[in-house]
Order: structure tokens, then sequence, then C-alpha cells
């Protein structure tokens, strides 16, 4: 409690020093903070959905969102900006600070959709698990993936001197049953036989 005491208290000092309006401020508009300090409530409040996961901000950006005891972290590395982290201030509200711009906060609709205070707007990505594809020729492999709603990405080729690969995935990029985005794709690297009497 101690902790979470704590980034709370640096999280109230930033917004108070961005002068935003976590309280009652609509998507889009600017306010004052109101003088009363806003306390949190007890850990694992119940949300209007669950905000762990992978988000999309319509463009590149691919934030991952972790919710422990009311605490959240927001891994902004899909476009190299560091981690925010922030907390749950109720069922439908969150506040989050990034380090590199601001501290925003947040309200929380169903289905899976966060409407921050400047605006913008996230949404939950529904992932799916990346199939197993080693093994398997090129041919065979861009089929598999696509019948899982996934697409063939970069295919490279090397030459493999242990003679376990001839022509066929020896490593994939998202792994074997990693969740990734629906759509998203899936590199390849296929290995071809060394000449003769060279196997290792």
């Amino acid at each position: 409690m101690r902790v979470r005491n704590k980034i709370f208290g640096g999280l109230l000092a930033a917004a108070m020093a961005t002068a935003l309006n976590v309280a009652g401020a609509g998507a889009g508009h600017a306010a004052q903070l109101t003088s009363a300090p806003i306390r949190p409530v007890a850990a694992a409040t119940p949300l209007v959905f669950d905000v762990n996961g992978v988000f999309t901000d319509g463009g590149s950006a691919r934030p991952v969102i972790s919710d422990v005891n009311d605490i959240l972290t927001v891994d902004m590395s899909s476009q190299h900006r560091p981690t925010a982290s922030g907390v749950v201030i109720n069922s439908d509200t969150i506040l989050i600070t990034f380090p590199d711009d601001a501290t925003y906060s947040a309200k929380l609709q169903a289905p899976d959709i966060i409407r921050w205070s400047n605006g913008s707007t996230w949404q939950k990505l529904n992932l799916a698990r990346v199939p197993d594809v080693r093994d398997e020729t090129q041919t065979a492999a861009k089929s598999i993936l696509n019948s899982a709603g996934f697409a063939l990405g970069r295919v490279t080729s090397f030459v493999d001197f242990t003679c376990n690969h001839d022509r066929t995935v020896s490593d994939q990029t998202p792994g074997a049953n990693t969740l990734a985005a629906p759509g998203s794709a899936v590199d390849l690297r296929i290995g071809l036989l060394p000449p003769k009497g060279t196997c290792r």
C-alpha cells in the first residue's frame, strides 16, 4: 500500500503540474483540477472491461497495459517511448503519466475502448495465438498462417549446416504460440542444405 500511495501521489502531483481536470474532464477538454484531493479506491477495482492487453491508437502504436492491484503500467516500446505508469481512479476512470509527454485521465467504455482527456482513443486488440509453422515448407507455412488469420512476412534463407532443414522453416517471428494481433505478419527463416559432406 505504501508503494501504491507513493506512485499515486507522484501521479497526482504530475496531474496538478499539467493542470488536467481528472475529476470531470471530457474527451478533448482541458480544465483546472479541483481543489479536493483525489483518493485511490481499494485495490483490484472491478473495471468496465479488463484493461490488461494490447491496444491500438488506429496507427502503428501497440501500447501494452498491465493492471496489478490498480497500479497501471503502459509499455510504449512499440513507438520507442518510455514506459508510462498510472493508477485506477474508479471503475471507469484511469490516470496515466507519460514521462515524455504529460499526465492524462481516461474513461473506459465498453467494448474495450479508452477515451483520453486529450481527445484520442485506444481500442483493445483481440489477440490470437500464432501457429507453429516450424519444419513446414514456405508454401505450407503461408497456408497455415493465412488460415489462422495471419500474413506471411519477410522470408529469409540460410545455409543450415546441421542439415535439419531442407527448404523448411527453421525459425519464425513472432514465435510459435505467442499472442499477436490478427492480420499481423509472421517472418520466416528457411533452411537450405549445404554442399554434400559438409553437414555438422
